[in-house]
């Protein structure tokens, strides 16, 4: 774009005086009419996950969350409660707080996932028509708005993920973050440090929970809490496998061993798994084996498509439910305590080659469950919630897992979580999972194969879209040169990585270099794809746009009109890049001086659009922002 006014995801038009050029594809999305209303929540909206069946204690935190009117900090070990305290708190909200909203917040990818959630809760008419960024959007302004809500912000990792939520939101409802860092927070909110049960507490806990499905021996469940660091999630762990196999906590005791101490968290759950696992390998190796591949996901909601349609996995869930190993859902999806999923994630005990078979197992199926469950077609606007549900779960397990060991099965996952990303302007996040999906192709396919090179021309994309210029360049220079090599100079990859190479130049600031070499791609497209193909009128456009920014103010218009006479005529006046092409040409107009001509061309435009897109389409409020501009 021309303008220097930036638009998020790659079918979008920045707000300027003009757009300069923009290839959008040849998707027209016609909004419904809740898209043009304000946006209502409706009552009663609540989305927390129902925790801590067996809650004790923290009636002094639950005190300080009620007292405090700003945001709240609630950080500590991890499985110390932190999102139990949170759950439990909130849930109590609901009675006079709408919406109460719960988003896990391990990363900003995280949080824009849980804010697109919500506006699509409000409104559902929405789910298959907005990209995550527009509904994303549409969220915050309305959390900016109103009074009497409340968002829960789990398990946060770096304070800077959630630094442009709480500017836009803060200070009109409540927020509450969960963290295991207690860094970083001045002047975010009040941190409240949660520490480990108290004795007292710890053993009420145990009780609670082993004597949960009839009357049990508990002598020592004090010596057994008190190894066990009176950590809550590892005492309910314990408590569970002692209730549901009838043992005592002395004989738990002798099986978990005494030696190590409790060391950490993690390894405070290790050792309570540790005996969990042993019985159901013995009884239930197959839920073991699942336990282990739900490892390689996020720990919330795990959805229904992610998990093998086969009736042994629901009886393997139960079994881990029963044993406190996972929490089920309503809806079907499984959520996993993140430490129970660290410690699955090991591999399991035993001979060196058992070892490593396990692990492969695991994080095959789970290679096999993305491949299954993830829609290819990332702009297809009917997959989108598809996209927004499986994002967090494809990002931790890209998080947890090694790209030498990437199964063919993944990559076009990526491709398509790339692209996803990038729709949405996540350019940064898109560049990092093309990247490993090109290594991917590059390792298993080879480096000419042509998904291959395809992957590296969208990966050139990204880089250009993400600021990333010089690497741009450097990409897009070695995609012409491997596609000239392998396809040949005439082919159509080939002249569509020429135009990312002048896209590249332009975006580094070499106006006169990016010039030249669209000059002459446009002259190769035009001899091999002829004068008339849309390949051929989108160089056009975007050539045009260059000399915009190279102020060949006379040279641009006219290249512009061309293109948009021609695109008319073949393409029709209503084809999306047509469309574009003569919003960029009003505001060549508007900045060669022609006020009138762009007026009027803005004005049948805004019609137009309107009637397509809707009144809030980026398109739309771009040429309504540029007739407004032109008055002042």
């Amino acid at each position: 774009m021309s303008g220097g006014v930036e638009a998020s995801g790659e079918r979008s038009v920045a707000a300027g005086r003009d757009i300069g050029w923009v290839h959008t594809g040849d998707r027209v999305t016609v909004l419904p009419p809740a898209a043009l209303a304000p946006v209502l929540c409706p009552p009663g909206l609540v989305n927390v996950p129902r925790r801590a069946a067996h809650f004790v204690g923290r009636g002094a935190e639950g005190a300080v969350l009620d007292g405090e009117s700003e945001t709240v900090v609630i950080c500590g070990l991890g499985g110390v409660g932190k999102s139990s305290l949170a759950a439990r708190w909130a849930l109590r909200q609901a009675a006079h707080r709408n919406p109460v909203w719960w988003i896990r917040a391990e990363s900003r990818v995280d949080v824009d996932a849980g804010l697109a959630g919500l506006a699509a809760a409000m409104q559902p008419e929405l789910i298959d028509v907005l990209p995550q960024e527009a509904l994303r959007e549409r969220a915050l302004q309305w959390l900016s708005t109103h009074d009497g809500w409340l968002l829960v912000l789990d398990d946060v990792t770096d304070p800077g993920d959630v630094e442009g939520l709480l500017a836009r939101a803060g200070g009109r409802g409540r927020v509450v973050i969960t963290s295991r860092t207690t860094d970083g927070w001045w002047g975010i909110g009040r941190v409240l440090a949660l520490p480990v049960l108290a004795a007292a507490e710890a053993v009420e806990l145990f009780t609670r929970v082993a004597t949960h499905a009839g009357p049990r021996d508990t002598t020592g469940a004090e010596e057994l809490c008190e190894t066990l660091g009176q950590l809550p999630l590892a005492v309910e762990i314990a408590a569970a496998y002692c209730g549901r196999t009838a043992t005592a906590p002395r004989a738990y005791l002798a099986e978990l061993g005494r030696s190590g101490g409790l060391g950490n968290a993690e390894e405070a759950v290790a050792r309570a798994l540790r005996v969990t696992f042993n019985r159901l390998s013995a009884t239930n190796p197959y839920a073991t084996g699942i336990l282990r591949f739900l490892g390689w996901f996020a720990p919330d909601r795990i959805p229904v498509l992610l998990l093998p349609p086969f009736p042994r996995v629901r009886e393997a869930l139960g079994e881990l439910a029963a044993h406190s190993m996972v929490t089920l859902h309503e809806d079907g999806s499984v959520s996993v305590h993140r430490l129970v999923q660290a410690v699955a994630r090991r591999p399991p005990a035993g001979d060196e080659h058992v070892r490593r078979e396990a692990a492969a197992w695991a994080r095959g199926l789970a290679e096999t469950a993305f491949a299954h469950a993830a829609p290819l077609d990332e702009a297809d606007p009917a997959h989108w919630e598809t996209w927004r549900v499986l994002l967090p779960h494809v990002e931790a397990y890209l998080r947890h897992t090694d790209p030498a060991e990437d199964g063919e099965a993944l990559l076009a996952v990526l491709a398509a979580a790339g692209g996803y990303l990038s729709l949405n302007g996540l350019y940064e996040e898109a560049a990092d999972v093309a990247g490993r999906a090109l290594a991917g192709c590059e390792r298993l396919l080879g480096a000419e194969d042509p998904v291959t090179l395809d992957l590296r021309g969208a990966l050139a994309e990204t880089l250009a879209s993400a600021g990333r210029a010089d690497e741009a360049i450097e990409a897009a220079a070695a995609v012409v040169r491997s596609t000239t090599e392998v396809l040949g100079a005439d082919d159509v990859h080939t002249l569509r990585a020429r135009c990312c190479l002048a896209k590249a130049h332009l975006k580094a600031g070499l106006l006169h270099r990016a010039a030249v070499l669209q000059e002459s791609v446009l002259v190769d497209m035009a001899r091999v794809l002829g004068a008339k193909d849309r390949e051929t009128l989108l160089a056009c456009s975007e050539l045009a746009g260059i000399y915009q920014a190279l102020n060949r103010t006379r040279r641009a218009v006219s290249l512009g009109a061309h293109a948009a006479a021609r695109m008319s005529v073949v393409l029709g006046e209503e084809d999306i890049d047509t469309l574009v092409t003569l919003i960029n040409l009003a505001g060549l107009y508007a900045a060669g001086g022609a006020t009138d001509r762009a007026r009027a061309d803005y004005e049948e435009l805004l019609t137009v659009c309107a009637r397509l897109f809707g009144e809030h389409h980026p398109y739309t409020v771009h040429v309504t922002e540029a007739l407004a501009l032109l008055d002042l």
